[in-house]
């Protein structure tokens, strides 16, 4: 997820659908802006020169390969791949958030892959070279990782692999580690993510509400709009989309990591998902980091800990 999105005119124009047209313009006018892949803005910038410096160094794709899978639901999936040191069997998935690619994770894919590991990065399904008409906030994306996992196995039986992901990035690995996951999956770093998107996306219009002075509908009608939708034209339940049920299912062990001043996400949901896990975990608090901003804030803490 990225933190300039369409939801500062949720509200109001969701609204005016309604009147308009009813229930179902309603939850048509929702869908179209939330659950439709969207390319990322020329004119967004990097959070620190980090995360700039990483961008470049994965658009550059230096000494990267390309690699395919089939989803279950038939979608072709695209990934970057970056070997890591000769005879090096450490993997590390990492996975981007809403409307971006996987050239938002070149900062954190290079700090894997400088330390000698090979590195898997994903354009999440319906963005950047991967298939897909809509946007699963982690629920199908979930079943997309366990297919890469595979796909690692398959040519490195004795791989020892961590998913690392950012905003709907972590969310994704956290759903993940909720299911059923090959054995070489040994660890879990998820950077940002939300309790779930209906906390999420009723957190988003709150504060818009509050911004705006208010708007005729609540955020709860409105979500409930877009969940009916959605279950309609994708085929899955929002409120399925919840990495704090995960969380609870999994036994991976699994480090939380969160930006002090994330006002996006709130920094709230990291303690919610931490309480929740039953999994070996730790967390880590990035002072002075914004949205999915953590690995430039401090790189030395960052990795220390990672």
């Amino acid at each position: 997820m990225k933190k300039k999105t369409t939801f500062g005119l949720l509200g109001l124009a969701a609204a005016g659908a309604g009147a308009a047209g009813g229930w179902t313009a309603l939850g048509n006018y929702l869908y179209g802006q939330c659950m439709l892949p969207r390319a990322r803005g020329p004119q967004e910038k990097e959070a620190n020169p980090v995360q700039e410096e990483g961008r470049a160094w994965a658009r550059r794709r230096e000494g990267f390969r390309e690699a395919g899978i089939q989803a279950l639901d038939g979608l072709l999936l695209w990934a970057a791949v970056v070997p890591g040191a000769a005879d090096c069997h450490r993997w590390a998935v990492c996975v981007h958030g809403y409307c971006d690619t996987y050239e938002a994770m070149g900062a954190i894919a290079k700090g894997y892959h400088d330390r000698g590991w090979n590195v898997l990065l994903p354009d999440q399904r319906g963005h950047g070279r991967s298939e897909g008409d809509y946007v699963g906030w982690g629920y199908d994306e979930r079943l997309d990782l366990v297919g890469w996992c595979n796909y690692i196995v398959r040519r490195d039986p004795e791989a020892e692999i961590v998913l690392h992901g950012v905003s709907m990035g972590a969310a994704s690995v956290l759903m993940a580690a909720g299911g059923a996951m090959p054995r070489q999956v040994r660890g879990v770093v998820s950077d940002c993510s939300y309790t779930s998107i209906e906390a999420e996306m009723r957190y988003l219009l709150g504060r818009w509400r509050k911004m705006s002075g208010g708007v005729p509908l609540p955020g709860g009608l409105l979500f409930s709009a877009l969940r009916k939708t959605a279950l309609r034209r994708a085929g899955y339940d929002l409120r399925d989309a919840a990495p704090i049920q995960a969380v609870a299912r999994s036994r991976t062990p699994t480090l939380f990591i969160h930006g002090v001043d994330d006002d996006f996400v709130p920094a709230s949901m990291m303690g919610k998902l931490y309480q929740a896990a039953r999994c070996p975990k730790r967390f880590l608090w990035m002072p002075g980091a914004d949205h999915a901003a953590s690995v430039g804030s401090d790189p030395e803490l960052y990795w220390a800990t990672v």
